[in-house]
């Protein structure tokens, strides 16, 4: 079914606004709970900010749910240290032992890991895991090769491959990291079974990124969003169905399915198909006159799935502690990306990109949705444990080298470090804010 653009729009900014909201509610309880177990004294948690709608007071604490729905706050007393805030919060955040406070700055950072291993175990036990993509290339098209990338068109479409130019890779973002990030010129591919091949990786970053797009990694043949009025609905086919063979042809991956498939069919066409682990025989009509198909799947009428595993406890406990290691990979490697200029700054996104990106996996399904709420929880706590201060990995640095030197920092270095951190915070913030308007003007 089809949705006027408003409506997406719409959607998009709610979504934005209520994991905007659950991420930062998350982070600022992990400070809440840790300032409490250090005794320190807390006299505020907001969520949101502006005037209060509803609050409630336990002990010294007052908690409320405020006006403006864009974060939150808690509000640990006695930060500055001065002899003032000695005299009133003798048991204030500086003047506790240099590890409570530590433990207090990086709670946060674990709430959100936390958040992540949570969400994904969930979705481990619920038939909402997913497989990570092999690093395997179904099929290389030709007129997209930027120019002077040689030997892709040799490359095996049955194997893994495991090495690019010397390091490991186990699936295709690793595979895709490491095309953004080796040295360019000929380099060494090294498949599972343990074969060889010479490739050129190109020096520049766009026709890096163009050689990743020419590159079609062995996606399944799953059906996502089924298109309204479709051959695909009109023959039954859902939403997580696989598509297993056409006319007999089997289609391990969706460029078979691609390469199996009639493009113009005078007859219904019959489609072997997997749902639920269950196997059946589907006919799917032709197109109505007039039909407009959209998605991957052509005249079929749908887009391109994801499929889902089940798993018991233990596996759900282990698929989230892969899934965390592996994005934690992923977002670091990214972030060295950007740092030595392998991709320009022109590839941050902010919210308006991560409110496009809310709304469109909420539109695939409750899976992929809430994967992507684990993935943001992850970055947040990355984001927030780099060693910049006015962040938590800021703070926490300062807070390691009191601990070293065995006395407090002078509050003017505390101050003008914490100016220069918010400076580069504000920077990368509009960058990104920039970013998404020029991606909205088409530039």
């Amino acid at each position: 079914m089809e949705h006027p653009k408003g409506e997406h729009m719409i959607l998009a900014v709610l979504l934005l606004l209520l994991v905007t909201d659950v991420l930062i509610l998350v982070h600022e309880l992990g400070h809440l709970i840790a300032a409490k177990w250090a005794g320190m004294p807390v006299t505020s948690f907001s969520v949101g900010f502006g005037p209060a709608l509803f609050h409630f007071r336990v002990g010294e604490t007052r908690y409320q749910l405020a006006l403006i729905p864009l974060g939150g706050f808690v509000r640990i007393m006695g930060m500055q240290g001065t002899e003032e805030d000695r005299r009133l919060w003798p048991n204030g955040f500086a003047f506790q032992k240099v590890h409570r406070r530590m433990i207090v700055v990086v709670a946060g950072v674990a709430a959100n890991a936390a958040l992540a291993l949570i969400i994904y175990a969930v979705l481990g036990s619920t038939g909402g895991a997913t497989s990570p993509t092999p690093a395997r290339v179904s099929a290389v098209f030709e007129e997209e090769l930027p120019a002077g990338a040689t030997g892709w068109l040799s490359m095996r479409s049955d194997v893994d491959v495991v090495q690019v130019a010397g390091r490991d890779v186990s699936d295709w973002g690793e595979f895709a990291m490491a095309l953004l990030s080796v040295d360019g010129g000929p380099q060494a591919l090294v498949f599972a079974n343990g074969e060889t091949l010479q490739v050129v990786i190109p020096d520049l970053e766009g026709d890096r990124i163009q050689l990743l797009a020419s590159l079609l990694p062995p996606l399944p043949p799953v059906l996502g969003t089924v298109q309204h009025g479709s051959p695909a609905e009109r023959a039954g086919l859902l939403t997580g169905d696989r598509i297993v063979a056409v006319e007999g042809t089997p289609t391990p991956t969706f460029f078979e399915w691609l390469g199996a498939m009639p493009s113009s069919p005078t007859s219904p066409v019959s489609l072997r198909v997997l749902r639920n682990g269950v196997g059946m025989t589907v006919y799917v009509p032709q197109p109505d006159p007039g039909f407009a198909p959209a998605g991957s799947f052509g005249w079929l009428g749908a887009h391109l799935g994801t499929e889902f595993l089940d798993q018991d406890v233990s596996g759900a406990i282990a698929y989230s502690a892969a899934e965390v290691g592996r994005h934690t990979r992923l977002i670091t490697e990214s972030g060295k990306l950007l740092v030595t200029g392998a991709v320009g700054l022109r590839e941050v996104s902010g919210p308006v990109e991560i409110a496009r990106m809310s709304e469109r996996a909420y539109r695939m399904n409750w899976p992929q949705f809430f994967a992507f709420v684990a993935f943001l929880s992850l970055n947040l706590a990355i984001l927030n444990f780099l060693p910049i201060p006015v962040l938590d990995g800021g703070h926490f640095l300062l807070l390691a080298i009191e601990g070293v030197i065995r006395r407090p920092l002078h509050p003017t270095l505390v101050r003008y470090t914490s100016i220069a951190g918010a400076t580069v915070v504000v920077f990368f913030m509009s960058f990104a804010f920039l970013n998404d308007i020029l991606k909205l003007l088409g530039r």
